[in-house]
């Protein structure tokens, strides 16, 4: 505190209270956890005179010094006064306070507070007043578990029965917080927090109780916990870790769940943080045959904490605080005065005195706590204080999935899935994969059809690697994308159209010597190569050949003037940039044949059934194509993304009546903003699939761990336009560097969102979520929104982390790596503040963390690709079946993987200004 703050306090009453809450001293002292020993000098000064202290004040050359052991009371502290407290840890720090008012309980507590002040007769006689206090040394609980006595009064412990630390450490306390008690519920009834021992920073545990248990159990496992071990038989290497890089997390015997939850996030540890061990008593434990029985001796706190309301302790550098309500705060772990029922500054010596002094305190506004007993203010709620959205109904766990093929080849690598209807309700996968194989399936039997390498094998060139964090996004030298069509003559014979992310002419030619791209079709029947569409879209701005790649293909009716009549056309989205002409957003004041003279576009129409060459492209876009899908036969929607970051930077509605016209644009990023920092204009990012259903939009982007609903609205005489309806975290990623591959896959009126990284699949109904509650309907620039997925203490930014799944109608849960997880080696140890052994498996072999990689849905189908290569699947209930036979599959929307700084990106030419 300053002393101008001093001078001009906002607001008095709150200062002193704080001062009465000794909680803000994290002191890092290394002495005895006596808090009296971390007490500096009280410096009292009073003005010359009786107007308000000023800066002269402090200068005054007889100050008047007081000690933490000098006793105080108001009669030094009239109003006018000024304090100067200086505390020294090794670092000084003085905070100046200037008495504005008296209040004796304020001003009583605030010397409470500097001088620790106790009445130490009273409490002592409140002590022997608790039966069990009379009970010889060999009944007490410290005779029972040493260990645990010792830990649960903050000392510390040596982790070896011999060693340099055994003596010289025993009698320091090293510990900061320790609870004991239910203290709180979060996101559901089992997710508590019964037990904590900090460490002395309170930066992370050295032990975590989440579950709450038998007080006898407890005291067993967290003795068991905290027992010096032999060095002869140390398992877990902990002479290799600091003292404070040890955690011990204690799971009861009869909680299989929690054990199998805290030991699935053991086995999974990245390595980097403390090293965690668990601990859990006999699976035939029996509390009542303990030795020591904890109902008997505490009858009172037994009850007060096996009620199932809040009531806990919370002992801190030797203050005691026995409290009753939902802990408050960053863990929970903190409370508001008026929770604490009473205050214990005592040296106690024992942890057997120290629930003495527990058992003495149940005791609420003067009447005795009973176990039974409703404290209205706490207890009228006690379920989870933030409950996380409710799931949907799971319509398939990880042993219910049909293995199609199990893999384990990363060659095989799944990039794109497409499922197909044929004659007489015969249901077909056709499965792409990185080495450039294309495969039919029958999902009937499960059976593979054919298999035929229809792109050169580029995965040593092209080789994909992983780390913390994911299967990282790379272009793909195989199938990128595939889409199923009828042959125009005979409809019952299907087509299909694959695309690859690999130049033309790879591996003969050289990459600046590449052709053109070209979306090949290929007989569903035998996998037999028809024809070809040739992507020429002519010059970059270098006048060299552009050659992009292809990112998206849609297939509709457009009626083309040129012909007089609707043809049926395919339309290639192209991972290029364009310089394009400024036309209004409703694109009022467009020209055509003046756009046209400017540059090309980076969308490439061609007619289905002729093999000529392309139409005149489609201009409007700035940015290289990200997305597009197909609304009502009317529109056509595409979302194209800059380059360099790859943030989407315009969504275009174009008219599928007049070819090559746009008629709205949503300007997602402003290129004239001079703050590149501040361009970005709404929170839409990383864009991985789009469908529609009437003129319900519904959009999947930050790499499929999110879906977002939007409109069209297309009444009226003014032209459609879109809006943006809200945001729905579905939470698997955690922060922005993880979790790359997204999916959404599209059938009929449902659509599917996978993520590499969780093997969850949650489906949604494309209709009816712009009206949901759980819509997070902000929007802006994403940096202001940041921090959103940083507050991992607030329960209410998990509850929005989450909201996508209650508005999700079903799921299901592939197993990892679709039934055929890696075997991955143990990383080896890394000299770390001592020569650490990382128990944790090495994920950097390029098969990622195991989720879905691709994903199909038909009907009742939904099937999941793998980094491996494997391929499962799962039946949906009826209520997904389709009733209208067809061959066509994912030919209405397509979504492109390669972010723009991932790729080569050309820019076209276009006519000088």
């Amino acid at each position: 505190m300053s002393m101008n703050e001093a001078m001009n306090p906002p607001s008095p009453d709150e200062r002193l209270m704080r001062m009465y809450d000794d909680d803000s001293d994290n002191s890092d002292d290394s002495k005895d956890g006596n808090e009296e020993s971390y007490r500096g000098a009280i410096i009292i000064q009073c003005p010359q005179d009786e107007r308000a202290g000023g800066y002269e004040d402090f200068d005054d050359p007889d100050p008047q010094i007081m000690n933490s052991d000098t006793k105080l009371n108001s009669g030094v502290l009239p109003e006018g006064f000024i304090i100067a407290v200086t505390y020294d840890y090794g670092t000084t720090t003085s905070l100046y306070l200037k008495v504005l008012k008296i209040r004796s309980v304020a001003v009583q507590s605030l010397l409470q507070y500097f001088s620790m002040e106790a009445n130490t007769t009273q409490m002592t006689a409140d002590l022997q007043a608790v039966p069990a206090y009379n009970l010889s040394l060999e009944q007490q609980v410290d005779h029972h578990f040493p260990y645990a006595s010792k830990a649960f009064l903050g000392y510390y412990l040596p982790l070896f029965k011999d060693g340099d630390m055994q003596d010289i450490g025993i009698e320091r306390k090293v510990m900061g917080s320790i609870t004991l008690g239910l203290l709180s519920k979060i996101t559901s009834e089992d997710d508590t927090v019964f037990c904590t021992m900090e460490d002395r920073n309170s930066s992370q545990d050295l032990l975590f109780c989440p579950g709450v248990l038998d007080l006898n159990e407890l005291l067993e496992v967290v003795n068991n916990a905290w027992e010096p071990r032999n060095r002869s038989n140390d398992p877990d290497h902990l002479d290799r870790f600091c003292y404070d890089w040890i955690s011990r997390w204690i799971v009861g015997a009869n909680d299989d769940a929690g054990y199998l939850r805290m030991k699935e996030i053991i086995d999974n540890d990245p390595g980097f943080g403390s090293k965690k061990l668990l601990f859990r008593s006999n699976e035939n434990h029996d509390s009542k045959k303990s030795s020591f029985d904890f109902e008997k001796v505490f009858p009172k706190t037994f009850a007060m904490m096996s009620n199932g309301k809040f009531r806990w302790i919370r002992y801190k550098r030797g203050i005691l605080r026995v409290i009753v309500g939902r802990g408050k705060g960053e863990g929970s772990r903190e409370c508001e005065e008026k929770q604490v029922i009473r205050t214990w500054k005592y040296d106690f010596k024992s942890f057997h005195e120290m629930l003495c002094a527990i058992e003495a305190s149940w005791v609420w506004k003067g009447r005795e706590l009973t176990a039974d007993a409703v404290i209205p203010e706490y207890d009228a709620d006690l379920g989870p204080s933030a409950p996380l959205p409710k799931e949907p109904t799971c319509y398939g766990e990880k042993d219910d999935a049909v293995v199609i093929s199990k893999c384990g080849d990363k060659k095989k690598l799944v990039t794109a899935l497409a499922v197909s209807e044929e004659a007489a309700g015969k249901i077909v996968l056709y499965s792409g994969h990185d080495d450039g194989t294309l495969s039919k399936w029958s999902l009937d039997t499960n059976e593979q059809i054919w298999s035929k390498n229809i792109y050169p094998d580029g995965t040593k060139d092209y080789e994909r690697y992983t780390g913390g964090c994911g299967l990282y996004v790379k272009e793909t030298p195989g199938v990128a994308g595939i889409v199923v069509r009828p042959d125009h003559v005979k409809k019952t014979r299907p087509i299909i159209f694959t695309w690859t992310d690999a130049y033309n002419g790879y591996p003969s030619k050289k990459f600046d010597d590449r052709e053109p791209s070209v979306l090949k079709a290929w007989s569903g029947v035998d996998g037999k190569f028809i024809c070809e569409y040739v992507c020429d879209v002519g010059n970059d701005q270098d006048g060299s050949p552009a050659q992009p790649s292809i990112s998206a293909v849609v297939f509709c009716k457009v009626f083309h003037h040129c012909l007089g009549c609707y043809q049926d056309t395919i339309l290639v989205g192209l991972h290029c940039c364009c310089n394009t002409l400024e036309y209004d957003e409703d694109y009022s004041d467009f020209d055509i044949e003046e756009s046209r003279q400017f540059s090309e576009g980076n969308i490439l129409p061609f007619l289905e059934h002729s093999r000529d060459k392309a139409m005149e492209t489609w201009r409007g876009h700035n940015g290289m194509i990200r997305a597009m899908a197909v609304i009502r036969e009317a529109y056509v929607v595409s979302v194209s993304i800059q380059s360099g970051c790859g943030r989407p930077d315009q969504m275009i509605i174009w008219s599928l009546e007049d070819d090559g016209v746009p008629l709205f644009r949503k300007d997602i990023y402003d290129y004239n903003q001079p703050n590149v920092f501040k361009r970005s204009l709404y929170r839409l990012t990383n864009v991985v699939g789009i469908c529609i259903e009437g003129n319900d939009i519904l959009l999947s982007d930050n790499y499929g761990d999110r879906i977002v609903s939007a409109t069209l609205h297309d009444e009226g005489e003014e032209g459609p336009t879109v809006t943006i309806n809200g945001y729905a975290s579905i939470g698997n990623r955690n922060y922005d560097g993880e979790g790359f591959h997204g999916r959404i896959a599209v059938a009929d009126k449902y659509a599917s969102v996978a993520m590499e990284i969780d093997s969850t699949a949650w489906i949604f109904r494309i209709r009816g979520n712009s009206s949901h509650n759980n819509l997070d309907r902000r929007d802006g620039n994403p940096r202001d929104f940041r921090y959103d997925s940083y507050d991992g203490n607030s329960m209410e930014s998990l509850q929005q982390k989450r909201a996508g799944r209650e508005m999700a109608i079903g799921k299901v849960k592939f197993p990892p790596f679709g039934g055929n997880s890696p075997s991955r080696k143990k990383r080896k140890p890394l000299d770390f503040m001592g020569p650490l052994d990382l128990s944790c498996k090495d994920q950097e072999d390029g098969f990622g963390e195991g989720g879905p990689i691709a994903l199909a849905m038909r009907g009742r189908y939904i099937v999941g690709g793998f980094s491996n290569g494997s391929l499962a699947r799962f039946f949906l209930p009826d209520a997904f079946a389709e009733t209208k036979l067809s061959l066509c599959a994912n030919d209405r929307s397509s979504c492109g993987s390669l972010p723009s700084d991932e790729w080569h990106i050309p820019i076209l030419e276009c006519e000088d200004d």
